[in-house]
């Protein structure tokens, strides 16, 4: 997750030509991928399975050579979730090898996400004191930083791996706070992607970065107002390159309780309706519901865009998420139903 200086970044950019002939086989390619994605009528199928006829059922589809290939490793739940990461890493480093110029510039930035979110399971792991192996269980492999340099991460203590990716320069030196530091990895990771947009003169990626930056935002406000936390804290988390919800605009947010919050943000966006009295996590799990919706529709209405191949990056990810989501649940004897409100499609 190294931060390129932006100067270099949009200069790339602003050279990128937009190549025709690669935009029509990149949707070609994406169409096709995503052809192969889950309906909603086959999670339901699987939820009335038995775990053991899950992990078959996953086994001898799609995802049947990443699960071949790990299976002398691996066993049971642990084998189907490794071999989802898997087939995940595969599918984005093929979107990454099949474009070129701006579109390619764009993925490789977007997918840097993953980095941060990795970097951000191994020092809340280490801070916490949890296994190696329950870390490794977290991490998505993909993004500039190899699986292996991860793992060897988790082998480490929390200061050692924070003062080596400091040296790196993967990470900003000054923070002590872990909060603080997810909070400005986030806060530039979006600044550059969106800076990057602007120049390159695509004002709808641009929208849809910032309305992905407010969904940030909501998750995060929702959390904090729902543990009382107190308001400059709630602005000091809250990232600047949103639209609606922002450091600069929360304001209206101020000495609400949660439940006036949440009316608030339903009003925001078309076709949220989040109800305080459900327990956050689903309240979370719809707002990304939301953008994943969001992003497909603009993703048909902006086919030889950026936001085609962004589109389908959120879908299939989602899947890997609805999937682990099964098969954990299944093993936890959690109940269908609630598992089926947890899914998002």
């Amino acid at each position: 997750m190294r931060r390129r200086s932006s100067p270099c970044i949009r200069s790339c950019w602003v050279k990128a030509h937009m190549d025709d002939d690669n935009i029509s086989y990149l949707n070609a390619r994406v169409s096709a991928m995503k052809s192969k994605l889950l309906p909603l009528m086959t999670y339901q199928k699987m939820l009335l399975m038995e775990l053991p006829e899950i992990t078959r059922y996953i086994s001898e589809g799609e995802y049947h050579e990443d699960v071949t290939e790990l299976a002398k490793s691996f066993r049971g739940v642990d084998l189907i979730e490794y071999a989802l990461n898997l087939n995940l890493a595969r599918t984005y480093q093929k979107l990454i090898t099949i474009s070129e110029g701006m579109l390619h510039e764009l993925i490789v930035g977007y997918m840097q996400r993953w980095d941060i979110s990795n970097i951000k399971a191994i020092l809340r792991g280490l801070q916490s004191s949890t296994s190696e192996g329950e870390i490794a269980e977290t991490l998505i492999p993909v993004g500039s930083l190899s699986f292996s340099y991860l793992l060897s991460l988790t082998r480490k203590d929390y200061e050692s791996v924070k003062g080596e990716l400091e040296k790196k320069k993967i990470l900003p030196a000054g923070y002590e706070s872990l909060q603080e530091l997810e909070t400005e990895l986030d806060r530039r990771y979006y600044q550059d992607l969106i800076t990057l947009a602007d120049d390159a003169g695509e004002e709808m990626l641009v929208s849809f970065l910032r309305r992905e930056v407010d969904m940030r935002n909501i998750k995060i406000m929702l959390r904090l107002v729902h543990e009382g936390a107190d308001f400059e804290l709630i602005r000091r988390e809250l990232l600047p390159s949103g639209n609606k919800v922002t450091p600069a605009t929360c304001e209206k947010f101020k000495g609400l309780t949660f439940e006036e919050v949440v009316k608030k943000i339903n009003g925001l966006y078309h076709g949220f309706e989040l109800r305080p009295d459900e327990p956050l996590t689903i309240m979370e799990q719809d707002v990304d519901k939301q953008h994943i919706l969001y992003g497909e529709k603009i993703s048909h209405l902006h086919m030889f865009t950026p936001l085609m191949v962004l589109g389908f990056i959120l879908r299939k990810y989602q899947e890997i998420v609805n999937l682990r989501l099964i098969t954990r649940g299944k093993q936890l004897e959690i109940p269908s139903e609630t598992i089926e409100r947890m899914l998002v499609v």
